[in-house]
This record gives structure tokens, C-alpha cells and sequence, in this order.
């Protein structure tokens, strides 16, 4: 006999019979996930039909490959590690604990086991009966969510809690970001049009009535020809500039901006804010070319659903100050913050960022050249662009880490002219700088800016650079310069970036040595095993109080996908789960592994950018302590799924030592 808080005789299991075992049973459960999204009468029929178990240290519970039994295990007290066979041996893959659960493949209930789950403390597991633990729970939607995150390892892809149906999920903070038959219902509803010939007397008197705020300019096929606002009103026809009898051609505003029929609100913001337009017209196929089917203004979004930051692209252009500028980039990251919590889509976030960074740095640009002509510095007459690397140049920067940034220009002629051309551009990446720093954008202790002489050249100058570095890679220590080939020009000739790419894709091709190579440095930053009791294991034995969400997460899911875009000639693909849903379609035995990846990268960014906007840091080091369950079983997925695409790159690009190149 075993003495202790369940009496019982070891091995053989004991009904969970009388009610006051039957409570305490329930009372452990309440405590962890799923469970505690379940009544206490669910917790209690569980519990009734249970079993509690004493195991000795180096028991199996069940073994890889065999027939899933008809329990699953809630952890009582003790700890079980988890293992995949491998030759020789086996490899830990996650550590389970109190409160953990086991045993049950969510998306594949009847499948046998993938794992062997051994005994590494003396332990008390609860079983439960399968078949009613997966009735309960497939009638929750919450229990749902939590087991499909929980189990996402295997498939990779974990279904999102927005994407269930349930009522209070719709309410979902950023949810209406992917809605779109409402607002396109309401732009049909709200269309009005006109001919160009019309008198703007006429069209003022069609807009009035149902305080419209624009009306769309058609020819005889419906086609959209303009548009015009109450801000053309007032500031072209009541200021006495043009009059009220004048044909309505005089003030629209020309070309249009068009979208399709079907755009979700989102796009549709993104749309405003890119193009620095306040209303938009709906087509059949999102081309000037098809009829006019609706018309969208930035009020309309904003009336339907709030939370719009549309105004932030006229607010940006009059900034007169760089501390202006700093605010409004304030006002870019409280409204981020909204949306992280309200679980926006990840692409649609870093996009947005994107444009309110490209809108920060234009207006800068202003702020710089204002500066410079005041010195009696005059802009040279050649094509420049100012370029994004690093996070930046993928998109991907959501918190205001350091500065990464170039300039990509024109070949400077010979002559007078040559001497102020450079100390142009060398004074205002210095003004830039200082700028951004203010907006608080701390500038790169490498001195990877364009300040930097080495990253403001001509193209001639870029491309010499890269050849280089493709060539010899190993002598360049092409390590410490991979975020240089996440290369995006941000304003100015984009044409000089696009050219610059092409001239890398022509060298990576000419150099494929380059690619094994760039991929066996991508195998540098091997993920840790799992999360247990707030500590972090990693495949040494050594365990840690934090998770570094860049070396642990981010930085092996950004190294790989740029790999195989480079190898894949993806050229034009920077964000990272971009390049995987491309190299998915190029190499489909890959798929599952690629979609897993990209899954991984969209929880651990959403990760850090929620840890760092609460704390107002680089949220670099985060303690578990710190995050939900979910967001605990989601770091366990990351991990999985980053040695996953290791797997796989090892596999596609033959590197058979890690630690050998």
C-alpha cells in the first residue's frame, strides 16, 4: 500500500468513486486549461469517470507508434519528458509538469501515438476517459482554441481564436480588420456619380442632400474619370477660385485611386494610407477600367468601426517640427498596441507600420532638406532612394528598435559639382539620423546607417560590395551582413533597389556555394527544447529564467526563410512568411514544414510586440512568468517547428554537421 493524499494500491489503477476525491479532482483541474473554460458539472463528470494513478520514475506512459489508449493524462504532481525516437537514442522534445496535459492528438484523436512520454519524477497522473474529454471540450469554444494551440506542433498551423465561430470572439478588438461585405454594401449604398461636363452648382446640390462626402466622376460607360470631395468645395469653388457654373472637370481630383469589389476594411486603410488618399472607388476588378460600383471615404471606415488611423498620412505631411513628428510616431504605437491585443492579422500590422514608418521618414526627409538649405546645401539633380535593412527592409519591425538604413544613389559625375554632391548626401543622412534618434529610433552601435559612408554609394559602389560578399563569403564574414540582402527601398527612385536586386539574384546564381554556406550559418541559434515551471531548457541540459525571443524564435525563422528565397531567386520576397508561402509553392514537399514556419513567426513576433509596447522596451529577453498559457504553448510550438525548417534546410541544401560548413 501507498500512503499519501489518494490511498491506493500501486500499480493498478483506482476509480475516482466518492465524491469528496471526485471535488478535489475537479477543484486541481479548475486551476489549468482547458478545464477551467469547462462548469464544475463538466469538471465533475470528468472527474467521476476518472482514474488517479501513482507512476515510479523511468515508467512509460505510452510509447511512439502504438495505439492510442482510451485515457488522457491530467499531471497531479511529478514531471514526464516527452521523446520522438532517433538514432542513436532518443531526442527530448517538451517537459510536462503539474497541471499538464497528455496523451490526446486534438486534430487526430484515433491516431497512435507520435511520442513516448517517460516518467522523470515520481508522479500522480489523473486519467481521464478520451472519448468524453474530447465530447466536452469540442462543445467549447474556448477549450477548443486552447487544445488546437496546444497540439499545433504536429500540423504546424494552429487555428487562430478569431477564426472560431462564437459570438464574443466577433467582438474581437481588430476582428473588423478582415471584414469587408458590410463597408462594400455601404459603398455601393452611398454612391453617387456624375459627368464630367456636369456643373459643380449641379453636383453640390446632389452631394448636399445626403451629406455625402464625395461623389465619383464617370464618363457615358461608368468609368471612373475623378473625384470629387467637400474639401474641393471649399477650397476651390467657396474661396471664389472657380465658379459655381463651371463644369465639375475643373476640380476633381484625377487619376483615381480604385480597389475591387470584396477589399476587407484593413487593405482598405492600408490603401488610404499608402496612396495618401481620403476616399476610394470600388470597381468590378479593382482597375480604372470597369465600372464604378461604390465609393469609400476615410469617414465612412471610421463611422462603421473606429479605431481609424487613416489620418495619421495628412497629419504626418504637417508635422513642422521633429518633435511633432515624435508624437505622432507615439500615437502609430498606441494604436499598434490595440491591435495586437485585439489579435489583428500579423501581415496587416507590419504593414502598417511600414507606411507609418515610410510617412515618419518622408517627413524627415523634409524636415533634413529644409535644414540643409537653410546651411546653403543645395539637393544634387541625380536619382537617390533612401533604403530600409534588417527588420526594417522585411517589413518587419513593429517596435522602434535601432536604426538600420542606406542610401542607394546615381553615379556622381566628375567636376566642381562632385565634392558638394557627396557632402549632400553625407549631411543628410547625419540630419536623418539625429531626427530618427529624437522619434525614438536609437541609432545601430554598429554603425550599419547611412551616416556611414560604407552604406551611402552609388549603385556601382552597392554592387561592387555585394559581389564581394557573395564571392567571398567566408572572408567577408558574411555572417555579421545578412540583414544588407533584406534590402527595401522605403522613398525616393525605388528603380535604383529593384535594379540592386536583380544584380544580387544574377550573383547568388553564379555563386551557389554562397547559399550552403549562408545556410549552414542559418543552423547557428538552435532553438531551446521546451518551457517548464517558468525555467527554459535548451538541448545542453542548461535551463534559463527568459526566453530571448531574437536568438530563440525570431532570428532562425527570419535566417532560414531568407535562405531559400536567396536560393529560389525570390528576389522581390523580403517578409519572411512571404518567402515560405513562396518557397512552399516551389518546393511542395516542404509545405506542411513552410506553413508551419510562418505560423511560428506571425505568435512569436505578436509576441514580442505585445511584451514590448506593455514594458516599453525591445521585449529581447521575456520571462515566462510574463505570458499566457496560450502564449506558453505557442513558445513550445515555435521551438518545434523552428528544429522542423532546420530539418528541412539541412535536408534541401545537404549540410549533414551542423558545427561544419
Amino acid at each position: 500500500m501507498v500512503s499519501g493524499r489518494f490511498s491506493f494500491v500501486s500499480p493498478a489503477p483506482l476509480s475516482v468513486k466518492t465524491s469528496s476525491i471526485s471535488l478535489r479532482v475537479a477543484d486541481f483541474l479548475k486551476q489549468h486549461p482547458p478545464f477551467e473554460y469547462l462548469t464544475q458539472e463538466e469538471r465533475l463528470r470528468l472527474a467521476n469517470h476518472g482514474r488517479v494513478k501513482f507512476h515510479e520514475s523511468g515508467e512509460e506512459i505510452f510509447t511512439e507508434g502504438t495505439p492510442r489508449g482510451r485515457f488522457v493524462w491530467v499531471i497531479q504532481r511529478g514531471t514526464l519528458n516527452i521523446y520522438r525516437p532517433q538514432s542513436p537514442g532518443d531526442e527530448l522534445v517538451d517537459v510536462r509538469v503539474e497541471g499538464d496535459l497528455l496523451g490526446i492528438e486534438w486534430s487526430d484523436p484515433t491516431s497512435p501515438y507520435l511520442t513516448t512520454a517517460r516518467v522523470a519524477q515520481e508522479s500522480i497522473l489523473y486519467a481521464l476517459p478520451a472519448d468524453l474529454f474530447t465530447e466536452i471540450c469540442a462543445g467549447n469554444a474556448e477549450a477548443q482554441s486552447y487544445l488546437q494551440e496546444y497540439f499545433s506542433y504536429k500540423t504546424g498551423v494552429a487555428q487562430r481564436a478569431t477564426e472560431i465561430s462564437n459570438p464574443e470572439l466577433e467582438q474581437n478588438a481588430a476582428n473588423w480588420l478582415t471584414h469587408f461585405r458590410a463597408i462594400n454594401d455601404r459603398a455601393a449604398n452611398r454612391l453617387l456619380t456624375a459627368g464630367p461636363t456636369d456643373s459643380i452648382r449641379a453636383v453640390a446640390q446632389q452631394i448636399a442632400p445626403g451629406m455625402q462626402e464625395a461623389i465619383a466622376i464617370v464618363d457615358e460607360a461608368g468609368l471612373p474619370l475623378g473625384v470629387v470631395t467637400e474639401a474641393d468645395l471649399s477650397a476651390k469653388v467657396a474661396t471664389g477660385l472657380v465658379s459655381v457654373d463651371a463644369p465639375v472637370s475643373e476640380i476633381m481630383s484625377s487619376p483615381v485611386v480604385t480597389v475591387r469589389q470584396g477589399t476587407n476594411a484593413g487593405d482598405l486603410i492600408l490603401e488610404m494610407m499608402r496612396r495618401r488618399r481620403h476616399h476610394l472607388l470600388v470597381t468590378t476588378d479593382g482597375t480604372a477600367d470597369t465600372p464604378v460600383r461604390g465609393i469609400i471615404g476615410e469617414k465612412t471606415v471610421h463611422a462603421m468601426h473606429g479605431n481609424m488611423p487613416v489620418f495619421l498620412s495628412k497629419e504626418f505631411t504637417l508635422a513642422t517640427d521633429v518633435y511633432e513628428l515624435r508624437r505622432l510616431r507615439d500615437r502609430a504605437d498606441e494604436l499598434l498596441l490595440r491591435y495586437v491585443e485585439g489579435e489583428a492579422p500579423i501581415e496587416w500590422m507590419t504593414n502598417f507600420i511600414a507606411q507609418v514608418d515610410r510617412m515618419v521618414t518622408e517627413q524627415a526627409i523634409v524636415l533634413a532638406k529644409e535644414t540643409l538649405a537653410s546651411e546653403g546645401l543645395k539637393e544634387p539633380d541625380i536619382p537617390w532612394a533612401w533604403v530600409a535593412l534588417h527588420s526594417e527592409g522585411r517589413k518587419e519591425r513593429l517596435l522602434r528598435s535601432s536604426q538600420r538604413t542606406g542610401i542607394v544613389h546615381g553615379e556622381i559625375p566628375n567636376g566642381p559639382a562632385r565634392e558638394s554632391t557627396v557632402r549632400w548626401f553625407s549631411e543628410l543622412a547625419n540630419e536623418m539620423g539625429s531626427i530618427l534618434s529624437v522619434c525614438r529610433f536609437p541609432m545601430d552601435f554598429r554603425g550599419r546607417t547611412a551616416s556611414n559612408p560604407r552604406w551611402c554609394m552609388p549603385i556601382s559602389g552597392w554592387q561592387e560590395q555585394f559581389r564581394l560578399w557573395v564571392s567571398t563569403p567566408v572572408e567577408s564574414n558574411i555572417i555579421t551582413l545578412t540583414p544588407f540582402f533584406d534590402m527595401r527601398a522605403v522613398t525616393g527612385d525605388r528603380s535604383l533597389v529593384t535594379t540592386l536586386r536583380s544584380f544580387i539574384r544574377e550573383e547568388v546564381a553564379a555563386n551557389q556555394g554562397f547559399i550552403r554556406l549562408l545556410a549552414h550559418d542559418a543552423m547557428a541559434h538552435l532553438p531551446p527544447v521546451t518551457v517548464f515551471r517558468d525555467r527554459v531548457l535548451d538541448h545542453s541540459g542548461g535551463v534559463s529564467d527568459t526566453i530571448n525571443t531574437k536568438r530563440n524564435a525570431l532570428t532562425p525563422l527570419v535566417d532560414v526563410a531568407r535562405v531559400f528565397a536567396l536560393s529560389l531567386g525570390l528576389s522581390h520576397a523580403t517578409f519572411t512568411p512571404d518567402r515560405y508561402r513562396r518557397a512552399a509553392a516551389l518546393l511542395p514537399q516542404y509545405e506542411s514544414t513552410f506553413n508551419a514556419a510562418a505560423e511560428s513567426f506571425d505568435h512569436a513576433l505578436r509576441l514580442q510586440t505585445r511584451i514590448g509596447l506593455l514594458r516599453g522596451d525591445s521585449a529581447k529577453f521575456v520571462r515566462p512568468d510574463e505570458l499566457s498559457r496560450v502564449e506558453i504553448q505557442r513558445i513550445k510550438s515555435i521551438f518545434h517547428n523552428i528544429a522542423r525548417i532546420m530539418d528541412a534546410a539541412m535536408t534541401h541544401f545537404n549540410i549533414t554537421d551542423r558545427n561544419k560548413p
